[in-house]
């Protein structure tokens, strides 16, 4: 993919998108959030490609993948007034049809247009599925890492300008009070998937978050970035403000341990 063709490919998002605006002109808060998420993934793709050493062709498919990732969220809002695709559709298909009916890749090979169309269909799954080739799995995992590192500033971006408060449905409208549970946060402390059947308070979707920085970032770049930006220490600051240091001690701690030894060994590696 080249870089004129990827421009492209943003304007014609972009309009898109601008079609959900108001009858005042106005973007919907909750569809401008993932917008500007969107712009956070696709810079997030160009990073992690860059700090793996992608080729520049590979490195556009890349933030193509992420750019259109959450197509399929704007109508999902309209139609459903949620983000929830159990209580909904599943955006990422959605995303996969509106993509394939405007023709945004009409100017790819076939091949090509798979690969992206593939990145997008799996992003918000738990794990990728079997049977992917090299490289669809390569671009699908960095669309997923690039997601990931961005929904961590979105989250920390509501808490500060209160838009959580405001938004109840950016966390799955769960209790916004009390301590986790027992079984998520023996899960993250054991760096071991969370069943989201168990994720009942605002702590228990915080907790899925802090179980990504040790095991849910691919690629060693999507990591080290996470650990610039300071991800595992806001969530802990949040989550021992609200519910006491003691609760979360030993989770944080081993989560901070299988951080750093990820870390050194990919420093090992480059030295």
């Amino acid at each position: 993919m080249t870089a004129d063709f990827f421009a492209g490919l943003e304007r014609l998002y972009t309009s898109y998108v601008e079609s959900f605006r108001n009858a005042d002109g106005v973007l919907p808060e909750m569809i401008g959030l993932k917008l500007r998420h969107t712009r956070g993934v696709v810079d997030n793709a160009a990073l992690i490609a860059e700090g793996e050493g992608w080729s520049s062709e590979d490195a556009f498919m890349g933030r193509a993948g992420a750019l259109l990732h959450d197509t399929g969220r704007y109508s999902q809002w309209q139609e459903f007034g949620t983000f929830q695709d159990s209580k909904s559709v599943d955006h990422a298909q959605r995303g996969v049809e509106v993509i394939t009916r405007e023709g945004w890749l009409s100017g790819l090979t076939a091949a090509e247009r798979k690969m992206v169309l593939a990145a997008v269909a799996v992003h918000n799954r738990k794990e990728l599925p079997d049977g992917l080739d090299a490289k669809t799995a390569a671009q699908a995992h960095l669309v997923r890492d690039a997601d990931k590192l961005d929904i961590l500033r979105v989250f920390e971006t509501a808490v500060a300008d209160g838009m959580l408060n405001r938004n109840p449905e950016m966390a799955w409208e769960l209790r916004m009070d009390g301590p986790p549970s027992p079984d998520v946060l023996q899960a993250v402390a054991a760096g071991v998937s969370i069943d989201y059947a168990q994720v009942k308070s605002l702590a228990d979707f915080i907790l899925i978050q802090v179980g990504w920085l040790p095991c849910g970032f691919h690629y060693n770049t999507a990591l080290r970035l996470a650990a610039e930006r300071k991800a595992l220490e806001f969530r802990e600051s949040f989550l021992t403000e609200r519910c006491g240091h003691d609760v979360f001690e030993a989770c944080f701690s081993r989560v901070r341990r299988r951080m750093s030894m990820r870390l050194a060994a990919t420093e090992a590696v480059g030295d």
